[in-house]
């Protein structure tokens, strides 16, 4: 296969990045303590789970405090306070109790106060949650 000579035609060059700055994390991005032990209980959800463990990836002090927490809860599991510690009956009895209590009665939809959009942006919100909402999203 001959090729003809043909002028070269420069390449376009790939658009120029910014250089990424390192994120920082605020405080109040760190996790919280409910957090703390719900994540080291096993109590989060897949995804709350999977945004702490992010989280844990970029910060030590939130890492320290997992172990901390989990220290904490590897020795209440190792002491043998399991068969000593019991609830008041008292307490016991008004828990059973709120099983076989009926509900009360609350109020109905049309005495339920509900705010009254104000502005313009307030109106156009309502009706998009309101558009959103028979949508099913």
């Amino acid at each position: 296969m001959i090729r003809p000579n043909l002028p070269r035609i420069p390449r376009p060059s790939a658009p120029k990045r910014r250089p990424r700055r390192r994120r920082e994390f605020a405080s109040v991005e760190h996790l919280s303590l409910e957090a703390v032990a719900a994540f080291v209980d096993g109590e989060l959800s897949d995804t709350a789970c999977h945004r702490a463990r992010v989280h844990l990836v970029h910060c030590a002090e939130c890492r320290a405090e997992i172990e901390r927490q989990r220290g904490a809860s590897e020795w209440l599991r190792g002491s043998n306070i399991g068969e000593d510690v019991r609830a008041p009956h008292d307490l016991l009895t008004r828990l059973a109790g709120i099983a076989s209590t009926p509900p009360r009665s609350g109020p109905d939809a049309e005495s339920t106060p509900t705010p009254v959009p104000e502005g313009l942006m307030d109106k156009m919100e309502m009706i998009l949650r309101a558009v959103k909402r028979n949508q099913g999203h």
